[in-house]
């Protein structure tokens, strides 16, 4: 065999390890990387409440924030705490169960039945909040439009009085025009009609 013979048949072999390796190596990769995230994210339990049910989703700290999905791009959720570290078990996750803030979508519901013109800061906060991270994580369209939404999103967290960002001695206390209640409305019906069709207990 010459050189030119043994220089192809070289190459041939290379190239056929590489065709072999590389899929297993990027593979590696991937489950390295996907490791990585799960052990850099901050995950706790999530308490909302829905149609006089409590419930527990996993939701975790990030760039945005998200919640976990599953398979299937829905988010599961569960009827206690237990069920939901079991299925965490399962996915190599550590959860804090800290005591969770309840996200009470009763109220939401509520105030969009009965037209009401009172604002609740902070319940109407944490109820979007969670919208956006759903919407986020299931690769919806909530709240897509800013600069309609901001300046309304900034009255409802300087108004919520358990932010830890208002100065001691000091509230503030948000007026709301009829284009304002309109547009939460719109905002928050749209959530909860997301969070309905994507969230379910298993």
């Amino acid at each position: 065999m010459d050189v030119r013979q043994t220089q192809r048949l070289y190459y041939r072999v290379v190239r056929q390890l590489v065709a072999c390796v590389l899929p297993v190596f990027a593979h590696v990769i991937s489950a390295v990387r996907c490791f990585l995230v799960k052990m850099s994210n901050e995950y706790y339990n999530l308490w909302f409440r829905l149609d006089t049910r409590d419930a527990y989703l996993i939701w975790f700290e990030g760039e945005p924030d998200d919640v976990v999905v599953d398979a299937d791009g829905n988010v599961p959720c569960f009827l206690n705490n237990e069920d939901l570290l079991r299925y965490a078990v399962s996915l190599n996750l550590l959860v804090k169960t800290e005591s969770p803030l309840l996200h009470d979508l009763d109220f939401v519901a509520a105030w969009l039945e009965a037209n009401d013109e009172t604002v609740n800061c902070k319940n109407f906060l944490v109820a979007w909040n969670l919208f956006e991270d759903v919407s986020h994580s299931v690769k919806g369209n909530f709240d897509t439009d800013r600069k309609k939404t901001q300046k309304i999103y900034n009255k409802l967290f300087w108004g919520d009085e358990s932010n830890v960002l208002t100065s001691e001695g000091e509230s503030y206390t948000p007026t709301w025009t009829k284009r304002e209640l309109k547009i939460i409305r719109e905002v928050l019906d749209e959530g909860l009609s997301l969070f309905r069709e994507k969230v379910s207990c298993v």
